[in-house]
C-alpha cells in the first residue's frame, strides 16, 4: 500500500512538473514574440505567437495584428511587456495574461498556449486596453 501511495505521489508530481514546464515555455515564447514585435512590428509578433501552433499561418488569426496597429496609434510604440499570470490548464496547455506596455499606456494580452508535436504555440490570443475586460477582479480590487 505504501508503494502505491509513493507511486501516485510521483505521478502527480511529474504531471505538475510537466504542466509548470508548459507555462515556463509559454512565457518564454511570449517574451520572444514581444522582442520580435519591438523589432519587426505587429504582424511579425502574431506570426511568432502562432508559431508551432495549429493556427500558424492562419490569415484570420494573423489579422489580430490590426488590433495592435490600432493600439499603437493611440499609445505609441511598445516598450516593455510582462506576464501577469500563467495558469496551467492541464498538462499541455497554459493560459497567459500579459501586459504590453506602450509609450503612452498599457494593453492586455490573453493567450492560450499549447504544447503540441511542433513545440509550444498559441491556439488563441486577443488584446484589450481596458483591464476590467480581461483581468479577474482579484487583480483589480483587493
Amino acid at each position: 500500500m505504501k508503494n502505491i501511495l509513493i507511486l501516485i505521489t510521483l505521478v502527480a508530481v511529474s504531471f505538475s512538473a510537466l504542466a509548470n514546464d508548459v507555462c515556463d515555455k509559454a512565457s518564454k515564447e511570449f517574451f520572444q514574440a514581444v522582442e520580435v514585435y519591438k523589432k519587426e512590428g505587429g504582424t511579425a509578433f502574431m506570426k511568432r505567437v502562432l508559431k508551432n501552433g495549429p493556427l500558424e499561418n492562419d490569415t484570420r488569426s494573423l489579422s489580430q495584428a490590426q488590433s495592435l496597429g490600432q493600439i499603437e496609434q493611440f499609445f505609441g510604440p511598445i516598450e516593455t511587456a510582462s506576464v501577469l499570470s500563467a495558469k496551467e490548464l492541464g498538462n499541455k496547455s497554459c493560459y497567459i495574461i500579459g501586459i504590453l506596455e506602450y509609450k503612452n499606456g498599457p494593453a492586455f494580452a490573453v493567450a492560450n498556449y499549447y504544447s503540441g508535436s511542433k513545440g509550444v504555440g498559441a491556439t488563441s490570443m486577443f488584446f484589450q486596453t481596458e483591464p476590467e475586460q480581461i483581468l479577474p477582479k482579484q487583480f483589480l480590487v483587493q
